[in-house]
């Protein structure tokens, strides 16, 4: 089961999306739906979760579940690049709140209904505000091949931009960057789930206050005397979106961090 949403506001035909005219979602049943012309319709899973899970054995490529601490919920995942872009997600303190398999979109190509699941759907903090990016996964490149695919991105990124989102496609490179990067999302990911005690926490609390900017190693020594507990603290606080580092230069003692407050926003990817 499902429950849609339709993005609305055009005057224009479905299959005719006017990027001069913004859409807004609307909920389907709704009074602001009524009257509304659908430029697309969304469905969304009942249970607010990811639209389609990961089950059954008819998959030909990589697929899993990875849990996030930021969200305290699982992201399933089909590929290498959806797997590194959730790691991406949790480690860049810009990224506020993230969901994989978050909606389907049904929209009209030409003269042919089509459809396309969103893989990473993500609010990210700019400045005072925020910008919502809907991101279609893909290996490399060489999809852009085939004209039809083209003529269906196109439509998908006239509606996304449409409602005032903005639409992406990425490739694994583009992800997993170089070696220093690859090294950073193995070590800290890996300790996303590292315990941080209640006196750990209360001295992070206090420096954060006290002295934002500082180092790594700075870091390390006030939540924990043992070097290797306090790495391991350090780095769950960065999958917590608390510690902003340069992802492209690996982590090590003498490294410049952010230490960030919690951050206090309304969440807009959640339907």
């Amino acid at each position: 089961m499902s429950r849609s949403a339709a993005a609305s506001g055009l005057h224009a035909a479905p299959s005719l999306v006017d990027p001069r005219k913004p859409l807004r979602l609307v909920y389907v049943g709704t009074d602001d739906a009524t009257g509304a012309r659908p430029a697309a319709r969304m469905h969304v899973a009942e249970d607010g979760g990811p639209l389609r899970t990961i089950v059954g054995n008819n998959y030909s490529h990589w697929v899993g579940e990875e849990h996030s601490a930021k969200t305290g919920l699982s992201n399933p995942y089909e590929g290498p690049t959806e797997h590194a872009l959730i790691i991406e997600s949790e480690l860049r303190a810009d990224v506020l709140t993230f969901r994989t398999q978050a909606f389907r979109l049904r929209l009209m190509v030409g003269t042919t209904v089509r459809e396309w699941i969103c893989d990473h759907l993500r609010q990210i903090r700019i400045g005072r505000g925020y910008v919502i990016e809907a991101i279609e996964c893909k290996p490399d490149l060489s999809y852009v091949s085939d004209p039809l695919e083209r003529q269906r991105t196109l439509a998908i990124k006239r509606v996304i931009e449409g409602m005032g989102w903005k639409f992406r496609v990425i490739c694994g490179k583009d992800v997993l960057g170089g070696g220093e990067r690859q090294l950073n999302f193995g070590r800290i990911y890996a300790r996303q789930t590292a315990p941080i005690d209640e006196v750990a926490m209360d001295a992070f609390e206090r420096l954060v206050v006290k002295s934002p900017n500082t180092t790594f190693a700075t870091l390390r020594d006030t939540l924990s005397p043992e070097r290797v507990q306090g790495e391991a603290m350090a780095q769950a606080l960065i999958c917590r979106g608390r510690v902003e580092f340069d992802l492209d230069h690996i982590l090590f003692g003498s490294s410049p961090v952010r230490l960030l407050p919690v951050a206090h926003f309304t969440p807009k990817i959640w339907f």
